[in-house]
């Protein structure tokens, strides 16, 4: 039988066998699609006060002075806070209402009188000047963030004013007022260090929920694989394309092909998802970076490792049952190892090294690279050989295994 009529047999064969396995090819694309939308909605404020992604506000003016809209800008020029005002007269009730229809963790309300206490110090002492609303799923370290802005710039706009009350006395004693008035920028660069990273920047909950759980699926492929390989060698399938000459090698690029298409099927629908739903939910969108030559090539590294990984336990193993618990728990022993159920620059030093170990992680660093780092195809050069040698070696074992039990 000629070489190409070999080929398009075997694949036209895999494919029909992936069509008549509808629920297991299912699992692959509503498992992960149901992961990514749960985990990146709510997780989505824990990611967000470590990724420098910014803080939405309500504002509500009650004041009409001048220091009042001083004030307000100048928490609108900080990059850390969204500011969306609402009209003066909009009462609690209607805040809060806004709050949790539009999921909005804070609203900010300058009370009436707040200039006249900011500039002559008219009211009562014990009166406070501003009401900060919160909502009760908001941490307390992202408080801590919003409530030391405002306080910052409270003592801030105070000191200008008092500044302005001396302006006459400074310029008799020769200070430039203009100078004591002048913003101070901190002496403090700021950076999260997250020990083991490659970036100072961690992901947000889309950037780590997408590549965690598409990695975690394309290895879930060993559930339809196992399933189509067991039947055809209960059935005696496997033995009669050997004996139509078809080599190993035929038989195993056969069993790849149709599976590589399904794996960059996935990429592309998660991708998606992360694009395009979770943000239409109140979560951020998922930019996909600009390097589409380092996405194909991790991508299809994960593929090329996964599926190689499902033929060896598919081949090893005697029933689906068996290849599947197989599959299952070594899925899970490499996405708790690898970053998939916890992110790794969360873990302690020790279990960061164990997760190099776990070819998960390799995948998990490749997507980074791109969603997150915004690398290209030389920065993921190392997890994709990575990938690729273990492919080639769980390819190999398979191999040794099937010449075993065909001598045997």
């Amino acid at each position: 039988m000629p070489v190409m009529i070999k080929i398009l047999y075997t694949l036209k064969k895999e494919f029909l066998l992936i069509t008549r396995d509808v629920h297991a090819v299912a699992i692959l694309f509503v498992m992960p699609a149901m992961f990514i939308m749960i985990m990146s909605l709510a997780m989505r404020d824990l990611f967000e006060s470590h990724s420098g992604v910014s803080i939405a506000v309500l504002t509500v003016n009650r004041d009409n002075g001048q220091d009042a809209e001083q004030f307000v800008k100048a928490i609108e020029s900080l990059t850390t806070f969204k500011l969306r005002p609402l009209a003066k007269d909009a009462t609690n009730e209607q805040i809060r209402d806004m709050m949790f229809a539009e999921d909005y963790k804070f609203a900010l309300i300058l009370r009436e009188g707040f200039s006249n206490r900011i500039n002559e110090g008219i009211g009562p002492k014990d009166e406070k000047m501003l009401e900060l609303l919160v909502n009760s799923s908001v941490t307390a370290q992202t408080q801590m963030v919003l409530k030391g802005a405002l306080e910052a710039n409270l003592a801030k706009l105070r000191r200008d004013k008092f500044v302005e009350r001396l302006g006459g006395i400074l310029e008799t004693v020769g200070i430039d007022k203009a100078a004591m008035k002048a913003n101070e920028e901190s002496p403090i660069d700021l950076r999260y260090l997250y020990r083991g990273s490659r970036s100072f920047k961690a992901p947000s909950a889309v950037q780590q929920s997408v590549p965690a759980w598409l990695v975690f699926s394309m290895f879930f492929i060993v559930i339809p694989l196992s399933n189509t390989f067991i039947s055809e060698r209960g059935q005696g399938t496997l033995m009669r394309l050997r004996s139509m000459n078809v080599s190993r090698l035929f038989l195993i690029v056969g069993k790849m092909v149709p599976y590589l298409f399904v794996n960059a099927i996935q990429v592309v629908i998660m991708i998606a998802i992360g694009r395009y739903i979770v943000p239409l939910f109140g979560g951020t969108a998922l930019l996909p970076g600009s390097s589409f030559g380092g996405l194909a090539l991790i991508s299809a590294s994960v593929s090329f490792g996964a599926i190689a990984l499902a033929l060896f336990i598919a081949t090893v193993a005697r029933t689906t049952e068996q290849a599947t618990t197989i599959g299952g728990v070594l899925n899970i022993i490499f996405g708790a190892l690898g970053g998939v159920m916890v992110p790794t620059f969360v873990m302690p030093l020790f279990m960061q090294k164990l997760a190099n170990l776990s070819p998960m992680s390799w995948g998990m660093e490749g997507f980074l690279d791109i969603f997150l780092r915004e690398g290209g195809t030389v920065d993921v050069l190392p997890e994709s050989l990575a990938l690729f040698l273990f492919g080639v070696f769980m390819l190999t074992l398979t191999v040794i295994v099937l010449k075993r039990q065909r001598e045997a």
